[in-house]
């Protein structure tokens, strides 16, 4: 059975014999299918299997039959009518200069030239990979297959009906939800239109539909975008395609720490708005790759026969996202460095210079420099999960400094901000260090909730800056401040023990004495210091942080104590028994009161109380917190300093970018 000589029309490509062998060897390299075109010898249709080519070492070529469609009974009532060879920017149509086919499958001769039948605008890739499950919803019917192949314009889809379903039930006049999924994972959704097809068996029916959306925002519009910047060379976003499972390498036009661009060639483009990567990679110059899962958000039209296209990150781990915020800070300002190794010994000097360790904080830390030293270093070189420090510095020389380190579950306290005059370098770190938290929050809220600051009030530069803020914004939900009173020693409070009604006791305190205490701040601040701290029930006896800072080598444990009478709480005492160093006012390893009842509680039972609690854990010499400060002035306590704590729900952590972005702009 030989197929009759075709006459090509003159203007379509030739394909010729050598080439066609190559092409045989590809397809079975890469365990594609030939298209066979059976013609009934009496009633004249035509039927279409396929058939998978064997290697080729000349002209003949052997195939065998893929057996899942329909197959005919009788193959001897057929011919061959042409064999088409499917292709992702092209179809090739030949006709056998002589053939044999049975029940297992067919040998034929290559011609001395075949045509390729049409280039396509945009290549179509072939969905070769097991576990990809499609779903078509319009109007709560549901239309399940498989994806053939796919480009950003079209994707062509094989569906299937169970039950009473029929395909007349599709009205491809409205849109539908296309979704795909990967091992029953969602890696794409989006509104399609659908364009029929009339390609239909036992199989199902094949339907070509085209993506309606070319933008699929991730988050919420931002007031204050990332910045973003082109780097030379570029680097490469590298994944393997979730549709195709082919390797793909696409150039970064422009990068910033929660989404980047990236060009592509419109012909070959296989970027669908919406599709989700899960196994990414940002290649720079294949020597640093940080793994991260991404989602495209958007595609643009294209402009020369260029496409650029915008994707979001969604996850990436906490050490590789500070890698990409350091490279990104780096680009745009040579001199700013984030979490970057540092001299111990020009990082005090600095402090020195600036003022920040003055005398009389020194004289306090002095006993115990080296342990200090020991705690910075723990957590400048390997703290990453717990500390970031943002440096300004030419030449060697640090210009300012500032550091945040996470003190709660959910919250990071900023410290230890440094500046020397006339380099604008301490707005540039606090720049540097909102951007970072601003970031951040996106892609890890749940260890990223608030951000909490201790200043005191006669500082010019943090009360400007951030209570000022809260002073614009006039919302306790928003960013509050609570004033707290500083006694630099437990020991000098006094250990006046004197005779109480049986009635009064200090015990460890339980899930009724933080709800107390939790009821009572919210008449008195309405602020966000309980949350922020973890004064809550569930919160504040979790050893979440505790593991991570044993971990890291270091210490942070939290003990919390009710001071009560007649069983009502009348104070909460927590002390914290933290790795020196953490602060250096040691403000992550004092002593806090939180006064309930500043009546009842006199000035007496406090020393007794906060004298009981130090000898226990040994803090005598350590700080004293209490909060409301006017308890301390009530009560005439010797106050050696007082403090504001800062909090700012990083859920308006916009609204706090575009109130500092007025003083960025000079920075």
């Amino acid at each position: 059975m030989t197929a009759e000589p075709k006459i090509a029309a003159a203007h379509l490509p030739v394909i010729l014999q050598h080439q066609l062998i190559n092409l045989m060897n590809v397809l079975h390299f890469q365990d594609e299918a030939l298209l066979v075109v059976l013609r009934h010898l009496a009633h004249g249709y035509s039927v279409h299997l396929r058939a998978a080519p064997l290697p080729s070492m000349d002209e003949n070529v052997s195939a065998t039959w893929l057996k899942e469609s329909v197959f005919p009974p009788d193959l001897n009532s057929y011919t061959l009518e042409k064999i088409i060879v499917p292709g992702t920017h092209r179809i090739i149509e030949i006709f056998p200069v002589a053939d044999h086919f049975d029940d297992a499958g067919l040998n034929f001769s290559l011609p001395e030239e075949a045509y390729e039948l049409s280039g396509r605008v945009a290549i179509r890739h072939l969905c070769r990979l097991q576990g990809i499950q499609i779903s078509l919803l319009q109007h709560s019917v549901c239309f399940s297959g498989q994806l053939l192949d796919f480009s950003p314009q079209a994707l062509r889809v094989r569906l299937q009906t169970f039950g009473p379903q029929n395909f007349f039930w599709l009205n491809s006049a409205l849109p539908a939800t296309l979704i795909i999924s990967k091992d029953d994972k969602p890696i794409y959704s989006g509104l399609v239109k659908i364009c029929s097809r009339d390609e239909e068996s036992i199989d199902g029916k094949v339907y070509i539909l085209e993506p309606l959306e070319s933008s699929t925002p991730r988050f919420q519009p931002k007031k204050n975008r990332s910045r973003r910047e082109q780097f030379r060379p570029s680097p490469d976003l590298v994944f393997t395609h979730p549709l195709s499972g082919r390797k793909c390498t696409l150039k970064i036009e422009s990068l910033g720490s929660l989404g980047f661009s990236v060009l592509e060639q419109e012909r070959s483009s296989v970027l669908l708005s919406g599709l989700l990567l899960p196994d990414a990679q940002l290649s720079f110059a294949n020597s640093l790759c940080l793994n991260c899962t991404v989602q495209v958000v958007f595609r643009g039209q294209p402009i020369d026969g260029v496409v650029k296209s915008g994707v979001a990150l969604l996850d990436i781990g906490i050490k590789d996202h500070l890698k990409l915020i350091s490279l990104i800070q780096q680009a745009q300002d040579p001199h700013a460095y984030v979490s970057n190794q540092v001299d111990p010994e020009a990082l005090f000097e600095f402090f020195f210079e600036t003022g920040f360790l003055y005398p009389h904080k020194y004289a306090e830390m002095a006993g115990n420099r080296e342990g200090f030293k020991n705690a910075y270093m723990k957590l400048y070189e390997g703290g990453q999960d717990l500390s970031r420090h943002f440096i300004y510095q030419d030449n060697g020389q640090i210009l300012g400094h500032f550091a945040t380190i996470r003190t709660h579950r959910s919250t990071w306290m900023n410290h230890h901000h440094a500046a020397l005059p006339n380099h604008r370098a301490g707005l540039k770190v606090v720049r540097a260090i909102s951007e970072f938290v601003n970031d951040s929050y996106f892609l890890n809220p749940t260890n990223l909730k608030y951000i909490i600051g201790f200043y005191r009030p006669e500082n010019r530069f943090p009360d400007r800056y951030f209570g000022g803020f809260v002073r614009n914004a006039n919302n306790n939900k928003v960013t509050s401040l609570d004033e707290f009173a500083y006694i630099k020693q437990a020991d000098q409070i006094g250990d006046d023990w004197h005779d109480k009604p049986g009635e009064w006791e200090i015990a460890r305190a339980n899930d009724n004495d933080i709800a107390a205490f939790r009821n009572y701040y919210q008449q008195q601040s309405g602020g966000l210091m309980a949350q922020a701290f973890d004064l809550d029930v569930g919160a504040y006896d979790d050893t979440t942080l505790t593991d991570a800072y044993h971990t890291a080598g270091l210490k942070r444990c939290r003990y919390f104590y009710a001071v009560r009478h007649h069983q009502s709480l009348k104070a909460l005492v927590e002390v914290q028994d933290s790795a020196l160093g953490l602060n250096m006012s040691e403000l992550t390893n004092a002593i806090f009161v939180y006064v309930v009842d500043q009546e009842a509680l006199d000035k007496k039972l406090f020393q007794m109380v906060v004298f009981a609690l130090a000898t226990k854990h040994n803090k005598q010499h350590h700080p004293v917190m209490i909060y409301p400060r006017q308890y301390a002035v009530r009560h005439d306590f010797k106050i050696d300093k007082s403090y504001n704590l800062w909090t700012l729900n990083l859920r308006h952590t916009q609204d706090y970018m575009d109130w500092l972005y007025r003083y960025f702009r000079k920075a």
